[in-house]
This record gives structure tokens, C-alpha cells and sequence, in this order.
């Protein structure tokens, strides 16, 4: 589900976490952008999640159709990600990414909406790649830039690649002001409002006394954490989340759309608890509510731009179960 990721500034600052060097020439170091004690990232990570019970509204925008009322009796995404460091010296920072995903629905009664009908059972799904280059200064500055690039769909064999891609890039300016703060500026060029958009971001990384902290991307994400120990962390997220799907190979009904597009937008509160079960390996549970943006079906790339089906989510539980590797430092 969590598709179509952006600058996750401050964890991909720590996954490189590395002692500054002297410069042999001219004796300065370069700028560290990692704060003291914080957890680096996720090498490898299997997440599943499930909202389940979601009530939906369908309107038909066309005349074609008609208006229905439903369940999804579950809402699932399995997704697997992997982060291959390819440069970690104190002068640059660059790691690729791979990810896949799979998104199910399955509703109580499929056959009151051919919408319904096409989805069941059916999975939307993301392969991507990306790339995260931090470059730091001899001074307190780094840059930053990621770039994504994914297939979405509910594609089997691939015919044309263009159909389904899906970019985003998003650079920034930081400043490592001292161990326990950091903060950046840029902007972002996303789908997780469901519909691609350019916004500006401010980031900002902040310890608070030697257990509690507080990181964000703002207006995207921001959470606090309590790192009880070095093997027991807790979080509370507050997050925009979303995804936009290519759709092909629906029922005759939809012969008449050449562009069929699935637009999700959400915001998410959860409490999350990760735990250290043995060396590197770690399990995290996550529980917490989902309320619905955006969930459009268009006959365009934007997701309010030829409206066919305009669908309207009740607030929902969410649950997630997730195990990684992550090489993390005592605090």
C-alpha cells in the first residue's frame, strides 16, 4: 500500500551513519547528518497490513452506472522492500532501493458494482526501484535527493512499461545544527495525495533528552519516539499516505475507458512498537486509524479529473505486522 515513497529524510540519513573523516588536504570534516543515538534504517523488511470492516460509498459520476453501497470486508498489502548501500564514505552517501507490493480487496457483496466486481480478488500491484544520494559539506549543510520510480497496476505481463510508471523525485537542503538536531528544506513531486503534485517540504530531526525524540516531513508525516532501550522502540505516526494504480484488463463494461486509474489518498494515526528479537533481525507491531482522502476510479492519470466512480471510505482500524534487519547502534 505505502506506495509511492518520498524523502524519508531523517531515516535515510541514519542508515548512513558513519564517523566523519579528517581531509587530507585541507584538515576540515564533512558534515554528519545522523544525530546521536538514533536508530538507522531497515536493510530488509516484510510488512503485511490489514484494514478490515471499511463501509463504501459509491457514486456514479457518468450516468452509466448506478449509486451502491458496500463493505470491504478486508483491505490488505504485502510488501517487501531491500536497500543496497553502493557508496558510504564521509564525502557521499548513495544506496539503491527494490520494492514490491501486492494490494487486495475483498468486498461482502462484489456483484452490486462492476467496480466491486474487478477488484475482488485481484491484485494491485508495485515493483519499483530508487535511489537516495546524500552529499555533506565541510560545513553544516548535506543535500539530499531521492528518486523513485515504480510500475502500478494490476498488471500480469507487461506490455508497455510507460503505462504503469510512476516517478517522483524530491530533493533537499539540510543543516546538521548539533548532534541532537537537524533540519532540511525542498520539495517533493509525489502521488500521495493520489494525484501527482509538487509541494514544498521542511524536515526536521529532533532529540529530546537522551530517550524521546520527534521526526518529520511535513505536510507528510511526523512522528514521535521513546527509545525505551537499545532493543525496544515506540512510535506514534501521524501520516499522509497514497497511491495511484493503472488498471487494465477490467470487464467489458469499461471498454469505452482508454485510461482507467485508481487514485488513494489517506491519513493514518498509529502507535507502533519495534522490538529486537535476536542480532539484526527485529519484529514491529502496528495498530491505529485510517481515514479516507481520496478514492477515485478516473479515466485519467488525476484523480479528480474524468471522475467515473467517486468513492467515499468510512474511518477504519488498521493492523500491521512487520519483520526486518537492521544494523543498529547502541543509543
Amino acid at each position: 500500500m505505502r506506495k509511492i515513497h518520498l524523502v524519508y529524510f531523517i531515516a535515510t540519513f541514519s542508515f548512513f551513519q558513519t564517523k566523519a573523516q579528517e581531509d587530507t588536504i585541507s584538515k576540515s570534516v564533512y558534515c554528519i547528518p545522523a544525530l546521536k543515538g538514533v536508530p538507522i534504517g531497515k536493510g530488509i523488511s516484510i510488512e503485511y497490513q490489514n484494514v478490515s470492516n471499511i463501509s463504501i460509498e459509491t457514486i456514479d459520476k457518468t450516468g452509466n452506472f448506478s449509486n451502491t453501497n458496500s463493505e470491504i470486508k478486508s483491505n490488505t498489502n504485502l510488501e517487501a522492500k531491500l536497500k543496497i548501500p553502493i557508496i558510504n564514505k564521509d564525502y557521499l552517501s548513495i544506496v539503491a532501493g527494490l520494492k514490491y507490493s501486492k494490494e487486495e480487496f475483498h468486498f461482502n457483496d462484489p456483484n452490486l458494482n462492476p467496480f466491486y466486481q474487478n477488484l475482488e480478488d485481484k491484485g494491485l500491484k508495485s515493483i519499483g526501484m530508487n535511489v537516495t544520494i546524500i552529499k555533506p559539506t565541510k560545513s553544516k549543510k548535506f543535500w539530499v535527493v531521492k528518486a523513485n520510480a515504480d510500475l502500478n497496476g494490476n498488471f500480469g505481463t507487461i506490455n508497455s512499461f510507460s503505462e504503469y510508471l510512476k516517478f517522483s523525485v524530491s530533493p533537499a537542503l539540510g543543516w546538521k545544527v548539533n548532534d541532537n538536531f537537524s533540519y532540511a528544506i525542498g520539495a517533493s513531486y509525489n502521488y500521495r495525495f493520489g494525484s501527482p503534485i509538487v509541494i514544498p517540504v521542511a524536515a526536521f530531526n529532533v532529540n529530546i533528552g537522551k530517550k524521546w525524540g520527534i521526526e518529520a516531513i511535513l505536510p507528510l508525516f511526523i512522528k514521535s519516539r521513546f527509545q525505551y532501550n537499545d532493543g525496544l522502540i515506540w512510535q506514534h505516526i501521524i501520516e499522509i499516505d497514497g497511491a495511484s494504480y493503472r488498471l487494465n484488463n477490467f470487464s467489458s463494461e469499461f471498454n469505452s475507458y482508454n485510461n482507467l486509474h485508481l487514485h488513494r489518498s489517506d491519513i493514518q494515526l498509529s502507535t507502533r512498537f519495534e522490538k529486537k528479537i535476536v542480532g539484526w533481525l527485529w519484529a514491529a507491531s502496528e495498530i491505529g486509524f485510517r481515514k479516507n482522502l481520496t478514492y477515485n476510479l478516473t479515466n485519467s492519470n488525476k484523480a479528480k479529473e474524468n471522475i467515473i466512480f467517486e468513492n467515499n471510505l468510512k474511518n477504519a482500524f488498521l493492523f500491521n505486522v512487520s519483520l526486518f534487519i537492521s544494523p543498529r547502534k547502541n543509543p
